[in-house]
């Protein structure tokens, strides 16, 4: 049945775990997304790392700005109204 959340999935961010309840048909982007996001934190912590301002929630918040954008870009790459 369509848009019911029956699956559990424990998500691992940041050494962090989230587990959610979804579609089973969802867990493939759920993980892609999970990797994705690690990767992207971690990206950021080689870059800023030295940097005594910067917690892990910082972190986190820069990755989800980034993801955003490139969530935008690509909304508007594929609008094909005129």
């Amino acid at each position: 049945m369509k848009g019911q959340k029956d699956f559990s999935l424990t998500l691992v961010i940041d050494g962090r775990k989230y587990p959610i309840k979804i579609d089973r048909s969802e867990e493939e982007a759920y993980r892609r997304a999970a990797k994705t996001i690690d990767n992207k934190i971690n990206q950021y912590r080689v870059t800023y790392g030295d940097s005594p301002n910067l917690i892990t929630q910082d972190f986190i918040a820069m990755t989800a700005i980034q993801i955003l954008v490139e969530n935008f870009e690509l909304g508007t790459k594929n609008n094909t109204e005129p």
